[in-house]
Formats: C-alpha cells, structure tokens, sequence
C-alpha cells in the first residue's frame, strides 16, 4: 500500500526522541512541512517528551511547521501513571494519522494502533512495531551508499500521500521567523558570521587560533564585518576570539552575539552574507534561511546527508577514514577512533581531534572566497 488517500485533518508526529540538538529538531520541519504540503489545512501535532518540549519551547512554538506540541513522557519515564493518562489523551484527539520519526524511542506505530489511528506511517526497521504499520516509508536505492536526506525526503512524501516530483532544492523549508531589527546588520558587506562552538559532548570544533586566523585574514583582504555566534554558555570563549582578533587586527569590526533568542540569532543570519562554523546548529539555521554557509567537518561523516538538500552549503573535510565511524547518537562517548582522539570537549586548550587540527587555514579559505565570491556575482550581491 503506497500513499495515503484523501486528506487528513488531523496528523499526529511521533518525536520521542534521546538527547536532539537544536538542529536536529530544525531538520523535523522537513517532515513536518511535507506534511503540510500534501495535506493543506490539517493540524499537525508533534509528540514530544515533555523535556524536549520545554527545552526547546522557543523553536516549537515560533519556528516550527507544527500546529502545536502534545507531551508525551520523557525518555526513562516508566510512571504507569502518566503513560495512562498520556494514551488517553492520545486516543481522544482522534488523529486520522500518525507519521513515526525514525528516531522516535519507545513511541511508535503500536501506540498509534492502540489509539485507534487508522493510517499509521513508519520505516520499518525489522522489530515487532513493523506490523503496525499500515503504510511504510520504502526508502529507494541510495547513490552515495548510504541514504541522504534526499533520499529519506522522497520516501515519506510517497508515503504520505504527496504525488508531485520533489526536487532536492524543495526538500528543506524555510525557516518561519518574524521581522525584527538587527541595527548590526548596517555593518559594511561582506558580513560574515562566525559559529566556533557546538555541543561539548563531542568534540566538532575547529580549534580557535584557525579561526582568529581566518578572521583576520576576512578584515585584512575583504574588510568584512565579522559577528561571532554562540550560545550564552560559550560567551567567554567568543570574548577570547574577539580580543584574539583585535589584538592581531586593531579596528576589525566585530560584533559578539551570544545567547541571543532563536529569533534574533535567524534574522541576524538571514542578513549575512556567509556563515563560517563547525557542524552545529547555526549550520542547519543558515541553510533553512537560505544563507551560504561553509561548514568544518572533523570526526562526523554526516556531511552527506545534506549535499543534496543545502545548495548553499559547501563543507571543508581531510577526509580521514576514522570519520565514518558508526555509534548510537546517544552513545557517543563510546566512539574510538584511529587516531585516539579525545570524544568531549573540554576547553579552548584542547585537546581537539586530529581531523581538525590538521585541517589549514588557507583550505578553509579558499572555500569562504569561494562562497563570498558566487555572492557578489548574484543581483545586488545579496546570499538570496
């Protein structure tokens, strides 16, 4: 059975999902505005675990494709109690139809049967939920030996009843934002944001002295205006870099944005001409804002999934073969690579993977040039 007839008023995303990032959930409104698409009208509910859902307030509530969030229990939560009254509620929205994150723990298209969700849609994934699934996500043949979002994005559209060809640039929507006033933003062009941050549990970053180094090489040869990113834990460590660069560059114009809300920190990517940072989540902001971006990959082999689906975001990798290690999302901690290199990150000292160490200034250069060039070379030298 393949594609779900009619329309559907009421759809149902299971998310259980274990320790997501920002960006991770950034990437749901692929699915979430497919949805949209092949069914105008219909409320979407996303089903998250109450952590998640209070964690991330601001992305749901503002910047998502969802019609609202319904809770579900967290992940480790085995209160009889509120599974009870969750499965209740569940079964008293009468959803005509349920969609199962691939990643969903726990949550899946069992439940959906239980609570009377006549079209239930999932990847099998060969455990006893398969027989619950009334219509599957048959992934296609993949080109690049594994599938990409591409791939992942064709298949739940067929499944979901969206008939029109999708086109890798259609894949990810825009991001929904609202007008807000960026006064930085009146800062001469080129204007190039910088992310030298991301998650500690896993060591992605490109080490600080590379980027003091690119940022003075941007003022130096192209004048750029520079605005750091990061979050408000990570606000120590941007003030390094500035002084960094300023002590290396007097007058570089550079502006420190940390901890911003999700808003401001989109509106100030959508008005940049580039982003320049490690695999994080202002990567994955910038390509739903249609920004070129140049991303530093290390020990993730997760470039891949969005070649196809970012036309704006050009990555720079060594390539080392340790970086297409496989592991659990949640069990990072347990990866080894070939070169030993330590998983967390610790502090601005390091130490940092080899992958990155390694990787020079002038390859990551020559991309940002690259990028900034195709820029000037559009109509009015604007990224979109």
């Amino acid at each position: 059975m393949t594609g779900v007839p009619g329309t559907a008023d009421r759809i149902a995303v299971f998310a259980r999902l274990r320790g997501p990032g920002l960006g991770d959930l950034v990437q749901r409104n692929i699915l979430l505005s497919l949805l949209r698409r092949a069914h105008p009208g219909a409320e979407v509910s996303l089903v998250a675990g109450t952590g998640l859902a209070d964690h991330f307030s601001e992305l749901l509530t503002a910047h998502s494709y969802a019609t609202d969030v319904m809770r579900c229990p967290d992940i480790g939560d085995s209160d009889p109690r509120r599974w009870r009254e969750f499965r209740r509620a569940l079964a008293g929205r009468a959803f005509q139809m349920c969609v199962v994150d691939p990643d969903s723990r726990d949550l899946d298209a069992r439940d959906a049967r239980a609570a009377g969700i006549p079209v239930r849609v999932a990847l099998a994934a060969g455990g006893p939920a398969d027989a619950a699934i009334t219509h599957p996500i048959r992934l296609p043949p993949p080109l690049l030996g594994r599938p990409d979002l591409y791939d992942y994005a064709r298949a739940v559209a067929a499944a979901i009843g969206w008939v029109p060809a999708l086109r890798p640039g259609e894949v990810v929507p825009p991001l929904p934002t609202r007008p807000e006033r960026i006064p930085e933003l009146d800062f001469p062009a080129p204007r190039v944001a910088v992310h030298p941050g991301g998650a500690r549990h896993w060591n992605r970053r490109w080490p600080p002295a590379h980027y003091a180094t690119l940022c003075v090489r941007l003022a130096d040869e192209l004048g750029a205006s520079i605005y750091l990113l990061g979050t408000d834990e990570e606000r120590p460590e941007l003030m390094s870099l500035c002084r960094e660069v300023l002590g290396r560059r007097p007058g570089t114009r550079v502006h420190l944005a940390a901890g911003e809300t999700l808003n401001r920190t989109a509106t100030l990517l959508a008005g940049v001409d580039l982003l320049v940072g490690n695999d994080s989540a202002p990567a994955h902001l910038a390509a739903a804002l249609r920004t070129p971006t140049v991303v530093v990959y290390g020990p993730t082999g997760t470039e891949f999934l969005w070649t196809r689906v970012y036309p704006r975001h050009r990555g720079v990798s060594l390539r080392y073969p340790c970086r297409d290690l496989l592991h659990a999302a949640e069990d990072v901690a347990s990866r080894r690579c070939g070169h030993d290199c330590p998983v967390a990150y610790l502090s601005m000292e390091g130490p940092y993977p080899k992958c990155l160490t390694d990787l020079p200034v002038d390859e990551v250069w020559r991309a940002v040039a690259g990028q900034l060039s195709a820029v000037r070379g559009r109509p009015g030298g604007s990224p979109r």
